[in-house]
């Protein structure tokens, strides 16, 4: 008898901690829909995309990851150096109007320790970023402002077998997007970055995404 007591006392106590953990998170995914716990969201998951929901008191809701991508030629002996397409989904406050928010985050004269945070947040454009695009746009009901550019960068790539010494010097360039929606003073960023020779194809991709996005009530 004490030896069952023992046995559903383990698995009360760890049925207890999965639900604990299960409400630390974030949101959850359910029928390939990811439903934020806090800020009224939700966004269709593709099934080519892998998912990390992270902690509820995190800024940084959810991280997709392509599946599968393509590996740039100089990258063929090293493909781990390739930026795998990746969209990061962030919030945040403002009183600002949405348009002057973007404007501050672009403008390289305006400084704030939340600008400087967003940006870490938002690869794209946290560097030598060059704006290609910036216009109000709609997916579903839901408006926003969406901006798209590239960002150079330069990297030694250790090819597998060979000495440090030898390593390959990479430069290329980063492609693209975030999109910025408001809700009252919350605000939502969502950002899509990729190697910029896969951008005009892997974007229309991260755009048929934003048709699955929703603001909730």
């Amino acid at each position: 008898m004490k030896r069952y007591l023992i046995v559903f006392l383990a698995v009360l106590f760890a049925f207890g901690i999965a639900s604990a953990r299960k409400k630390d998170k974030a949101g959850r995914i359910e029928n390939g829909v990811y439903n934020d716990n806090v800020y009224g969201f939700s966004m269709v998951i593709p099934d080519e995309w892998d998912s990390s929901i992270k902690k509820e008191e995190d800024p940084i809701r959810l991280i997709l990851t392509k599946k599968q991508y393509d590996i740039p030629t100089q990258f063929q002996y090293a493909p781990n150096y390739t930026k795998a397409p990746k969209v990061t989904v962030l919030v945040d406050t403002t009183s600002m109007k949405l348009d002057w928010f973007v404007d501050s985050l672009l403008n390289d004269k305006y400084g704030s320790k939340q600008k400087k945070k967003i940006l870490q947040n938002l690869e794209i454009l946290y560097g030598d970023y060059v704006p290609k695009k910036n216009s109000k746009v709609s997916f579903g009901s839901t408006e926003g402002i969406l901006i798209s550019g590239e960002r150079r960068y330069t990297i030694q790539v250790q090819r597998a077998g060979y000495e440090s010494d030898k390593a390959d010097v990479v430069t290329d360039y980063f492609g693209g997007s975030v999109f910025f929606a408001k809700k009252g003073n919350q605000l939502i960023m969502i950002h899509f970055i990729c190697e910029k020779r896969y951008f005009s194809t892997l974007d229309q991709v991260f755009m048929k995404l934003l048709n699955g996005f929703t603001l909730t009530k």
